[in-house]
């Protein structure tokens, strides 16, 4: 075998080699990281498992004298007046946790969340 075929571990195992933290610090941190990162497969995976599980989103806009009797009233199209400036992001929360900072955006006739920031 010539030197220019030798594998990474012969190199390794060489008496004259330099162990990688010596020669280049960053190296072995790099190795160090990529031995206890997971696997795209196992990030994928957990990705998934993930989009399955049951998530409250609560975004709460005051409206200042709303009542149940509103709520069942409401009409298609119906526009309600909150105290919140519509200048101003609203917070979006899941399970008491503030998430993000959201706006409302019609997207094809329905209303939906933009985030617009993170927390």
């Amino acid at each position: 075998m010539t030197p220019e075929t030798q594998t990474f571990t012969e190199v390794k195992e060489s008496p004259h080699a330099v162990p990688a933290d010596e020669a280049n610090p960053a190296l072995s941190v790099v190795q160090e990281a990529e031995a206890t990162a997971p696997h795209d497969s196992t990030r994928a995976s957990l990705t998934v498992i993930a989009a399955r599980l049951p998530l409250q989103l609560d975004l709460r806009v005051p409206l200042p004298s709303f009542r149940v009797q509103n709520l069942l009233s409401l009409e298609k199209g119906q526009v309600i007046e909150s105290a919140w400036p519509h200048t101003e992001d609203l917070p979006l929360w899941s399970g008491g946790v503030h998430l993000v900072w959201t706006e409302f955006e019609v997207v094809d006739q329905k209303l939906a969340v933009r985030v617009t920031r993170l927390v």
